[in-house]
């Protein structure tokens, strides 16, 4: 056990500086499904969903906060997805996706041990387990609890392939599932992962020339059904219970937005068509923080004093109504991202 005088939470803010500066290491803004600030705010993310859901099933907070914060530390290095023959994924034998190494430009200590041992190609959950554990093995944490924290890293990566008593065994921890929980929840499901889906889609049609707001609107009932039956392979209760959570705001998300399309003009302008126009004029370089801060403070209380003013062409009712939708988002993505809701 870790000595007495230890303390977490000065190594954990060591940690977390640390993995703030690994990620800072690749100058590249674009590569797969995610940008330059979508690791920071996901890592923060996960990390808080994860403590809610430990308080929620009885698990460790202080190796869910320490797993949490250095989950994704080594996932800078996945390049572009590699391609069969086909132009399908590559899958490894675990039924992995495979990548191409992207090397950063600069170099701290997580890259040295990287190429010190050879963890080139490695999958993320499994070279990042192990960098984690030589990097707490710098701190009076013990045997034990580094051992548990990287198991969790490990775990928040399932295999395909395991046998049912393997799955088992690799999940018999809570933490296990929890981090599982929170990682999966995180990237696919409620308000965050629609913005993910927002940027995602838009830097594809961007490059192919420009984006079309019905078509995105069309596209998201295709994203809501492939999303539906996730909830049900999670692990714990609480993460089933979020998770259904979310899911249902994005089927009721799509209605709305659906419904929006009705009256194009004044939802452009107060209504979630407008917030989505506002996302994508941020696709260059998107972070989510930034981007709620700026509806919160700017974008909703200008809408505001123009229906104040009485400066509602369409109707001031109608553009009420559409933004205190608006309003419920936000203040809902918000609660998502302190891993509650």
């Amino acid at each position: 056990m870790p000595s007495s005088h230890v303390s977490y939470r000065k190594i954990h803010k060591e940690l977390e500086g640390l993995v703030l500066e690994t990620f800072g290491l690749w100058d590249e803004n674009r590569v797969a499904f995610r940008w330059r600030h979508y690791l920071p705010n996901h890592t923060c993310r996960v990390r808080s969903m994860c403590i809610e859901l430990g308080k929620c099933e009885g698990g460790d907070l202080t190796e869910l906060e320490f797993a949490g914060t250095l989950h994704d530390i080594t996932k800078p290095y996945d390049g572009v997805i590699l391609r069969d023959k086909n132009g399908e994924r590559a899958v490894d034998e675990n039924g992995f996706w495979g990548n191409e190494v992207l090397m950063p430009a600069r170099n701290n200590i997580v890259t040295e041990l990287y190429d010190k041992y050879n963890l080139y190609g490695s999958i993320h959950h499994i070279s990042g387990a192990f960098i984690a554990g030589k990097i707490l093995e710098k701190y009076e944490l013990g045997r034990e609890f580094i051992d548990d924290v990287c198991s969790i890293i490990r775990a928040h990566v399932k295999p395909l392939n395991l046998t049912s008593d393997e799955l088992d065994r690799a999940y018999a921890k809570v933490e296990n599932q929890i981090i599982y929980d929170a990682d999966t929840i995180d990237a696919n499901l409620g308000y965050v992962a629609f913005f993910r889906n927002v940027h995602i889609h838009a830097h594809r049609a961007i490059q192919r020339g420009t984006f079309d707001m019905k078509e995105y609107v069309d596209s998201i009932q295709k994203w809501v059904k492939w999303s539906r039956n996730i909830a049900a392979n999670l692990f714990t209760k609480s993460g089933r219970e979020i998770a259904e959570r979310r899911q249902e705001r994005k089927q009721h998300l799509c209605k709305e937005l659906i419904a929006e399309e009705g009256d194009f003009g004044l939802n452009m302008q107060y209504g979630m068509l407008g917030v989505i126009d506002y996302l994508v004029s941020q696709t260059a370089a998107p972070n989510l923080t930034e981007e709620l801060n700026y509806l919160q403070n700017r974008w909703i209380p200008q809408r505001r004093r123009w229906i104040e003013e009485g400066n509602c062409p369409l109707g001031c009712g109608a553009a009420r109504q559409s933004l205190s939708w608006v309003i419920g988002f936000c203040r809902t993505i918000k609660a998502e991202c302190h891993g509650k809701e």
